[in-house]
């Protein structure tokens, strides 16, 4: 993780634009929408110009030492009325792990928002068409049918706007496995800490209460303490089709590089998963990515 990409990438921005993006170190790669009207008249930019002058800022906080190349992504939640809350993303790849370990930069947006508190998407822009992998996941989210997906490619002035329908026709989706819920819909479980007076472990139960499990019934949740003292945690978010959803681990490393925008990451000195006991465990694929960077993972089912 480089975290003078990050700064370099701003300090390409007009100073008065940069003050304003710099909150994004503190405030885990968002800016509320006051922010982004004040960046809007600032840089005289439409909002989605705007959020297209952001992609190499996201791609700036990639993680990518098996393809060397960057990706970011940009969501904005919805409000009924006016802007909502815009929440950046880049790939995450883990080396030593599959490929199927890579965080698609579409889904470290998508997580960013979900773990910041948003329970539906009024909007995406990337600067590529999502690949199928993408358009999977997306399409487990709530309000995914009134969500608009923009491409805006970098070397072109051209914009293209769809929805899910038309990226993913004849989709397979929740419907298709008698489920109601979906990803980010406002919810949460109710189950005791398993270690009431360790406040790591009261960490990654809350995250799994959060969890997004309905297929498998394995809702899980991680947290990892870092050296500084500060907790990251992660949820699980799964999906119909089972390989596109996201591990609690990789949601962590996500929110792991969010707080380390300004920064040298920090190390990570104890984790904890909790999980529920289902016909899958995500046991052995976490404590391999946890043992890979230095850790030990304590291990708890509820």
């Amino acid at each position: 993780m480089n975290h003078k990409a990050f700064q370099d990438q701003l300090a390409q921005f007009p100073v008065n634009a940069a003050d304003i993006l710099q909150q994004l170190v503190h405030q885990q790669g968002r800016l509320e929408p006051e922010q982004v009207n004040e960046l809007k008249g600032l840089m005289e930019l439409t909002s989605e110009n705007l959020l297209k002058a952001l992609f190499p800022l996201a791609a700036s906080m990639s993680t990518c030492p098996i393809s060397h190349f960057s990706v970011g992504a940009i969501v904005e939640g919805f409000r009924s009325e006016g802007q909502g809350p815009v929440y950046l993303g880049a790939n995450l790849e883990t080396a030593g792990q599959p490929l199927k370990m890579t965080i698609h930069a579409e889904q470290a947006a998508i997580c960013n928002a979900w773990h910041q508190g948003e329970t539906r998407l009024c909007r995406l822009i990337v600067n590529e068409a999502p690949c199928g992998h993408c358009r999977q996941f997306m399409n487990e989210l709530h309000g995914i049918n009134q969500m608009d997906i923009l491409v805006s490619p970098l070397d072109s002035g051209q914009q293209r706007q769809y929805r899910i329908s038309n990226l993913l026709p004849d989709a397979f989706g929740p419907g298709d496995l008698k489920q109601s819920t979906r990803l980010m819909s406002p919810s949460q479980l109710s189950f005791e800490s398993p270690n009431p007076v360790d406040k790591l472990v009261n960490a990654a139960t809350e995250a799994a209460r959060r969890s997004y499990a309905p297929y498998s019934g394995c809702h899980s949740g991680i947290a990892l303490l870092i050296d500084n003292g500060d907790i990251v945690s992660g949820r699980y978010a799964e999906n119909a089709a089972f390989n596109p959803g996201m591990t609690a681990v990789e949601a962590a490393l996500v929110n792991l590089r969010l707080s380390s925008l300004a920064e040298n990451q920090g190390k990570v000195i104890d984790a904890v998963l909790v999980e529920r006991q289902a016909p899958i465990s995500h046991q052995g694929v976490t404590a391999s990515i946890i043992s890979h960077i230095g850790a030990e993972l304590r291990y708890f089912v509820v």
